[in-house]
Order: structure tokens, then C-alpha cells, then sequence
């Protein structure tokens, strides 16, 4: 987060400084500092990522403050009042949340709440509500937190600006919509999304057989109208965080565990995708398998800890001479698939042959010998328009030719 810029006013000085330095530590932000609301008056012009006010200052004590600093960046009220009714009033100005800064968590909340509007600034959000004034609300708390807003009044529209754009992280969408309705609307997107890469919020009355019934269907929550700002961030917190967890454990079971690569399944499902992005390109690219000699002689001689330490050295050269567009997977137990994207016959032959040459050099150490072992890579320089079994015949034919002609070394197959 080098670069933000965090504006803090409050008057007791210890916790002000207190805060500064916890953000500057951990999130690397720039923090700049005022203790009356004359001094934060004099700030406003430069330009923060967001603002901590406190709501009782010696020169505002009633929360002036409040406006004038959350009119012009996202804002959180810091107090040390539990008054319910204060609380209420000013949820429904202009500011993100309320953080009571007596509460033994205050600077976790502080930390979480920067990084949380970093993390998600920019993100696109479709919003399709039916009712003008219900939409221009959810809009304004979405608009608050720096979300990329995207405002429907029906099905139909809201369906145009997903196809526009693709990249877009949440729908919030009425159940009930003129022309697609928001069940409908559901159904589709979850015939091309999963629920991990696209969430979908559906809002509606009391209704808890619709609400089973949006659950079922793919869902990710289902909010009862009408909502609370506080409620409404509470629930699509949620909502992106267990996106967010499911994607980091998907991409988990989609790894082999030894090497870090993709396993088979996943290696196979990218590069068949990869065959049909460019099937209407004219685009080169290089696929190859790398094979570790003698794997099983080296298990049986040392152990398989050191079999095993072979793979997390290859895997390690393998990342680090290639792309993180490029697919790389652990495709048996002693073989490595590689996909070289968009790339020359030459280029491609150069960076193999790093790969190689990396894996000859590097030495695993046991009881103070070094250890040395070798690979053998069979590749097949592919165009646009082949399919994955051709592939993998072709290089697994080079391969043989690579091991048959006396290993450590690369062959082509022509």
C-alpha cells in the first residue's frame, strides 16, 4: 500500500501517533496528522486515500468534522461515546463505519479497515434495482467505499454491462425486476461464473421460500430490503471475503502439493483452454515435458526425501526461467508439462535449454557430498489449431528420443 495516504484527526495526541505509527509500520502508508478541525480544514487539499475523525474535538464537539472531511474522502468516525442514538445519527451521514476507539481491538479495526478499502478500491459492481430511490442508496454506500459502480434498472440492462464488462466482482440485484428479474438474471450468470469468481447479493422482501430457493440456485447471500448501510457493508464484507477464501483454497486443491505446479487435472483443463483462446489467432507457442532421469534410482539409493527435494528443484527452475502467463505442471510422478505462450521457436529453445543447464548445476547436499542429477525435455513447437492429445504425443515422442539418445538433453520433435 506504499503511497496511500491516511489523514488521522484527533486530539489526543498519544493515540493519534499511537495509530500513525501502527499504520506506517504494517501497511506502509503515509500518515499525516491533525489535532483540531482548523488544522484538518488546512489539509483537505492533499489528497488522501481515506480519513479517521474523531467526532468530538475542542473546535467541533458536536461532529462538524464529520462533514467536512467525509464530503471529500472515505471516512471513519473514531469516539469514545457508546451513545446509541449519536451512533445512528451519524451511520447515516457520509462515512464508512464507526469505531469505538476505547474497544481493545480499535487498532485492528483501524488496519483492517485500510487494507479492506484498498484491497477492494475499483472493484466493479453491478447494481440492478427496480426502485430509483433504493438504487441511488445502495449506490452511494457502494460509491463511499470506492467501488466501480455500474447502476441497472432492470435485468436486461444489467445483463449488457456484465458482457461489457467481464471483469466485474459482485451483482446486487433484485429479486423481483422488470424484464429479467433477478432470479433470472441468477440463473444465467451462474451458467458462465462460479461463485468465487463472480458473487451474486439477490435483495428482497421477507420470503423464506425464495430465499432457499436463490441460496440453491448459486446464490452467495440473499439481503431482506429494507437495509441498513452498516448491515448492508457487514453482509457484502462477508460476502467478498468468502469469495476471496474459496478462491485461495481452489487454487490450493488445484496445486500438486510437492512441487507447488498445477496437478495434471489442472494443467491439462489451462492448456485445452489456452488451445481454444488462440484458435482464431495466428500465435506460436511451445509445449514440452521434462522428465527427471533416473528418479528411482535416486529414491532407492537416498531415500525419498531426497526424491523429493529433486522435484522441489526443478519445480524451482522451472518457475524462475519462465512467465507467470506461461503453464507449468507436475504431470506424473517424474514429469513436468510446460506451455511457453505467444512465443518464438529460438526464444523458446533458450529458455528449455536455462532450464536444463539450471537443473545439471544445482546440487543437493547429503552428509556433505553434493549430490548432482540431470533432466531430460522432449518439445513440439505448436500453432494455432492443435489440440492437447497431439501435443502430448508429439513431445512425449521427443522425449523418448531425449532419454534413447543418452539423456540430459533437449529433442524436438519434427
Amino acid at each position: 500500500m506504499t503511497g496511500r495516504k491516511i489523514l488521522i484527526v484527533e486530539d489526543n495526541k498519544m493515540l493519534a501517533k499511537l495509530l500513525a505509527k501502527k499504520i506506517q509500520n504494517v501497511l506502509s502508508c503515509e500518515v499525516e496528522l491533525a489535532f483540531s478541525m482548523a488544522e484538518a480544514r488546512a489539509m483537505l487539499e492533499n489528497g488522501y486515500f481515506m480519513a479517521f475523525v474523531d467526532l468530538c474535538l475542542p473546535d467541533a464537539p458536536d461532529g462538524e468534522v464529520v462533514d467536512l472531511v467525509g464530503e471529500k474522502f472515505p471516512t471513519i468516525v473514531l469516539t469514545a461515546s457508546n451513545d446509541v442514538a449519536k451512533r445512528e445519527e451519524f451511520m447515516h451521514k457520509n462515512i464508512l463505519d464507526y469505531i469505538f476507539k476505547e474497544s481493545d481491538d480499535c487498532i485492528d479495526q483501524v488496519l483492517n479497515s485500510i487494507d479492506k478499502l484498498n484491497r477492494y478500491a475499483k472493484t466493479k459492481v453491478i447494481l440492478a434495482m427496480a426502485k430509483l430511490p433504493e438504487r441511488n442508496a445502495l449506490k452511494k454506500y457502494l460509491s463511499q467505499r470506492l467501488f466501480q459502480v455500474f447502476a441497472a434498472a432492470h435485468g436486461e440492462e444489467a445483463r449488457s454491462y456484465l458482457q461489457d464488462n467481464s471483469d466485474t466482482k459482485i451483482i446486487i440485484a433484485d429479486a423481483k425486476m422488470p424484464v429479467v428479474s433477478g432470479e433470472e438474471f441468477l440463473a444465467e450468470v451462474r451458467g458462465d461464473y462460479n461463485d468465487d469468481d463472480l458473487g451474486v447479493i439477490i435483495l428482497g422482501d421477507k420470503d423464506d421460500s425464495m430465499e432457499a430457493r436463490v441460496l440453491k440456485n448459486g446464490a452467495n447471500d440473499y439481503l431482506i430490503k429494507p437495509l441498513s448501510k452498516e448491515l448492508f457493508n457487514c453482509r457484502l464484507d462477508r460476502c467478498l471475503e468468502d469469495m476471496r477464501s474459496k478462491k485461495i483454497i481452489n487454487s490450493y486443491n488445484n496445486l500438486d502439493r510437492l512441487s507447488g505446479l498445477k496437478n495434471y487435472y489442472t494443467f491439462k483443463a489451462e492448456v485445452e483452454d489456452y488451445l481454444d483462446e488462440i484458435a482464431d489467432k495466428d500465435e506460436e507457442f511451445a509445449f514440452a515435458f521434462l522428465n527427471i532421469d533416473a528418479l528411482k534410482h535416486l529414491n532407492d539409493e537416498y531415500g525419498y526425501n531426497v526424491g523429493d527435494d529433486v522435484i522441489k528443484i526443478c519445480a524451482d527452475e522451472m518457475r524462475a526461467e519462465t512467465k507467470g502467463r506461461d503453464i507449468l505442471g507436475r504431470y506424473s510422478g517424474v514429469e513436468f508439462g510446460i506451455l511457453l505462450k505467444n512465443i518464438s521457436q529460438e526464444r523458446a529453445a533458450k529458455i528449455l535449454s536455462r532450464i536444463r543447464v539450471n537443473i545439471k548445476n544445482a546440487g543437493i547436499l547429503i552428509n556433505l557430498n553434493e549430490l548432482f542429477f540431470t533432466i531430460s525435455i522432449g518439445v513440439v513447437f505448436g500453432h494455432s489449431g492443435m489440440e492437447f492429445d497431439d501435443l502430448v504425443q508429439k513431445a512425449s515422442a521427443a522425449l523418448s528420443q531425449a532419454k534413447s539418445n543418452g539423456r540430459d538433453r533437449i529433442e524436438v520433435c519434427v
